[in-house]
């Protein structure tokens, strides 16, 4: 089963974004609060892309109190990391350890975040498609230095082209686990990965090529302070009859309005959010 993150970091785009960005990225912070999910929310510097609304991509936290700063592909976007969100962690949040991971830019090589990682904290399992986004001599640097396996495979898109980021196939929940199955590259990866999650106690929930695009698995899973636990995702993803059911039984689904942002930035709601898994000092 995973280990739920019950608060989020966000960062707001610019005032001088888009008004429909806005938009949606207001609509998916009233539906946290709405839903009692704690979130932080930071501004965007005006001076940045709006890809720099996407924390996923190079801030991670880890249950151990690690807060892990991770190597970016795009040089243009590095300087989204941000020094004053990592002070705010680390003193507001009972933080061990700020692992700073940027210097493998210089190498060439990149992991970005909970993007290229779904991370199985409980069972300490990474499942993660490589791609230039995602390397996987770092990826296996990392998941030793936390005593995590990693489960490395490769995933296409409908054109046929390499998967960039790993929460775009893949959600876990409380105890399933939303996976394009017609997105791997080969047949074996797919029996490998979808054993290891059913031995693990999920409950696998399939959804096609044309969801992918949808970005149904970019979804996010959380429960608020009360313990009820949500999958929050965006309204493009139309999910069948049997997807809502079988999602329903571990979690109330919310589904927020977020076409602008995936339209702009290629990305949704799981990549709008940064999980804390490192309590609250």
């Amino acid at each position: 089963m995973a280990v739920p993150a019950d608060l989020v970091l966000m960062i707001r785009p610019a005032d001088t974004a888009d008004k429909a960005v806005l938009q949606n990225f207001d609509a998916l912070h009233q539906a946290f609060k709405k839903n009692e999910v704690q979130a932080v929310v930071f501004e965007q510097d005006a001076a940045d892309s709006i890809d720099a609304i996407f924390p996923s991509c190079w801030l991670t936290t880890l249950p151990d109190r690690t807060v892990a700063v991770l190597p970016m592909y795009r040089r243009d976007r590095r300087q989204e990391k941000r020094d004053d969100i990592l002070e705010y962690l680390r003193k507001y949040f009972l933080v061990n350890d700020i692992e700073d991971w940027s210097e493998f830019e210089v190498d060439g090589f990149f992991l970005e975040g909970t993007a290229s990682m779904v991370m199985d904290h409980e069972h300490k399992l990474i499942y993660a498609c490589l791609s230039q986004r995602t390397h996987t001599a770092m990826l296996e640097k990392f998941a030793a230095a936390h005593q995590y396996k990693a489960i490395a495979f490769y995933a296409t898109d409908t054109s046929g082209k390499f998967l960039l980021h790993t929460n775009r196939m893949l959600c876990l929940g409380s105890d399933f686990a939303l996976l394009c199955e017609e997105a791997f590259a080969d047949d074996m990866d797919l029996m490998a990965v979808k054993q290891l999650l059913l031995s693990t106690g999920y409950r696998i929930i399939p959804f096609s090529h044309d969801q992918l695009e949808a970005f149904m698995g970019n979804a996010f899973f959380c429960v608020n302070a009360n313990g009820k636990a949500f999958l929050f995702l965006s309204e493009t993803a139309e999910l069948t009859k049997e997807q809502e059911e079988a999602i329903s039984a571990s979690a109330t689904i919310v589904s927020v309005p977020m076409s602008a942002i995936e339209h702009v930035g290629g990305a949704s709601v799981g990549s709008i959010v940064a999980p804390v898994f490192i309590p609250i000092a």
